[in-house]
């Protein structure tokens, strides 16, 4: 592995341990036991390591949000639908960081926050031509009104999960958090959802049972 590619998978790593404000170039270094000047060679200053974790992060989750338009046939189940929902939510646990305190990460980098905007939108779009595909076909009953209301709790619990769950002194390095946020949007959503219960009853024992995984 070159040492650019060490240098961004261990920053990744302290950074959603520690947390971006609470890691230092030279401690990166340390931890990979090279020095400043070979780091500072490959990035110069953490600012530009941090540009360059959410560029990956950015051209991984538009690789997701982006899947379903680029299916000849788009036709999801509502299960398909809530694995679609997790791989997002596993894709921000992956570079958890981002989201640890958002406000100030955008405020100290003007890069992030501009891709934050364009990743927010992206999803809330894609998100909402879902919901209405499934209005269309009456798996989902609910108003446009309705619909915006459910992307809008999506994006919430999306953004906001891991900062929930750590405040309420959950360990938020594992996935049960993932799966109580699937959860959370099930219950938000299940008053809308027009299907057989037990289509209903396997989707529901998918996410307590933690089901949802990358090779499903």
């Amino acid at each position: 592995m070159k040492t650019a590619e060490r240098i961004l998978i261990t920053s990744l790593d302290i950074f959603n341990q520690k947390g971006e404000n609470n890691v230092s170039s030279v401690e990166i270094a340390m931890e990979l036991d090279i020095s400043p000047g070979n780091l500072y060679y490959h990035f110069k200053g953490k600012e530009v390591i941090v540009g360059a974790l959410f560029d990956i992060y950015q051209d991984q989750l538009r690789g997701i949000i982006d899947a379903p338009s680029k299916q000849i046939d788009t036709s999801l189940s509502i299960e398909d639908f809530f694995y679609y929902l997790y791989l997002i939510i596993e894709k921000n646990h992956l570079f958890r960081f981002l989201y640890r305190n958002p406000t100030d990460l955008t405020d100290k980098y003007p890069i992030v926050a501009k891709g934050f905007i364009r990743l927010m939108a992206a999803q809330e779009r894609c998100v909402t031509e879902l919901l209405a595909q499934f209005v269309v076909q009456g798996t989902i009953t609910a108003s446009a009104g309705q619909c915006n209301q459910m992307v809008e709790i999506i994006g919430l619990v999306f953004s906001q999960a891991g900062n929930y769950y750590a405040l309420k002194g959950h360990d938020i390095n594992g996935d049960e958090y993932l799966y109580k946020s699937l959860s959370a949007i099930l219950f938000a959503l299940l008053p809308h959802i027009n299907i057989e219960s037990g289509e209903l009853h396997h989707l529901q024992e998918a996410i307590v049972n933690h089901e949802f995984t990358n090779d499903a």
